[in-house]
């Protein structure tokens, strides 16, 4: 039986989704595999659409595997329910369905949705702190916006890269063993959300008509691409933050992008504020 599984976690005790080596930490796929393991009597490896790093979050990661049939775990609702019965509190299977053989929940996605929250207030948010980087800095929002604008298309993002890829080659190197740092970012947006209308409310309000110095602002980039780059989304993140605070202007992220060079981007925003929210295999 071929599934493809929704799964949500909150990624605050997980050093990242992808398995690593022993002793290094608990990941989201060990988790997985491990509840699988109990279930089937033996190790079945599953596939994710995307490899999120330690501390961030997800609400529709997607992952695939091949589990054999068995007494009252023959249909994708009966194993779900019986992996929930069994996963961590921090880790769960929102639903699941069966997949074609073919199907592959990282090479058959079509477009990925991450967003970084951003609380902007003098005071912290105890109770988005998990979830959201704290800003005590006023920020231009409007210059923010402007720069996340120029990351849409089909750009080289190397510069927004880590693990090495973002290092440019010095001339007459040989780049054809590089791993291409093309893609294509269906949108890029910064928008306004209203901190009160969450779950704490009894009845969510209205979102308000101006900015308060004293409330705050709560910030959501979001990112639609065809695919990710290692830390690329927090390496945004951080130069849209040089934007916002004055130390770079709008225009600037089409200039860094031209580079290819990480050293022209700012600073990796740390992981917390980030989530994976959605996987498109749509054509």
């Amino acid at each position: 039986m071929h599934l493809k599984l929704t799964i949500e976690y909150d990624g605050t005790d997980f050093v990242g989704s992808q398995l690593q080596s022993a002793g290094m930490g608990r990941t989201v796929q060990g988790e997985l595999e491990k509840a699988l393991e109990r279930l089937a009597g033996e190790t079945l490896r599953i596939a994710m659409a995307g490899r999120t790093d330690s501390g961030v979050h997800a609400r529709g990661q997607v992952a695939s595997v091949t589990s054999p049939a068995k007494a009252r775990l023959d249909t994708p609702r009966a194993v779900q329910k019986a992996l929930n019965g069994i996963l961590p509190a921090d880790v769960a299977v929102t639903h699941a369905e069966s997949a074609p053989e073919g199907f592959h929940a990282r090479y058959s996605a079509s477009k990925r949705c991450y967003r970084y929250l951003l609380w902007n207030a003098e005071a912290p948010m105890p109770l988005l702190s998990r979830y959201s980087l704290h800003i005590k800095r006023r920020l231009d929002t409007g210059a923010m916006q402007a720069g996340a604008r120029m990351i849409e298309g089909t750009h080289d993002l190397a510069a927004f890269a880590g693990q090495g890829m973002g290092v440019p080659v010095g001339p007459g190197a040989d780049t054809e063993e590089r791993p291409s740092t093309v893609r294509t970012v269906y949108a890029a947006r910064l928008t306004r959300l209203d901190p009160k209308a969450g779950f704490w409310s009894v009845q969510a309000p209205e979102a308000p008509g101006g900015e308060s110095k004293e409330e705050g602002t709560l910030l959501a980039l979001d990112l639609v691409a065809n695919a990710f780059l290692p830390q690329m989304i927090r390496t945004i993140v951080g130069t849209l933050l040089e934007v916002g605070y004055g130390r770079l202007l709008a225009e600037d992220v089409s200039r860094i992008i031209e580079s290819r060079d990480r050293k022209q981007a700012g600073p990796t925003a740390r992981p917390q504020g980030l989530c994976l929210l959605w996987v498109s295999y749509e054509s």
